[in-house]
């Protein structure tokens, strides 16, 4: 193991973040984690959602892949976004994954959850 020598190693100083700023910036910020990465393309997943035959916002919205199962969508309005978290539960070709509004302070494993309804007859 070997300790930090502040003569040898150069102590890197980051500079403050304005929350007010970041949760401006990803207000319009949708974030998603699938459960289970086998055999599943995240990059298909991203390109495919916004087809008009899926959530009908192509065009209007950007998906990047986060890595470790994790992607993100900026929307270019509020009411687009809400339209695909109305859409929820969320899957893709037999896989479901978690799909929530991006939060400034969240957990490792965020999202984690799938909201749906259950009928009981």
């Amino acid at each position: 193991m070997r300790c930090l020598d502040t003569e040898e190693d150069d102590i890197i100083k980051l500079q403050e973040c304005d929350l007010q700023e970041v949760a401006e910036r990803f207000k319009l910020t949708l974030i998603g984690r699938v459960f289970q990465l086998k055999s599943l393309s995240l990059d298909a997943l991203i390109n495919l959602l916004p087809k008009p035959r899926i959530w009908n916002v192509e065009g209007r919205v950007r998906g990047t892949n986060l890595g470790n199962g994790r992607f993100k969508f900026d929307f270019d309005n509020e009411e687009d976004l809400q339209a695909v978290l109305n859409k929820r539960p969320c899957h893709f070709n037999q896989w479901s994954f978690a799909l929530e509004r991006w939060e400034p302070f969240i957990k490792e494993d965020f999202p984690n959850s799938i909201p749906f309804w259950i009928g009981v007859t």
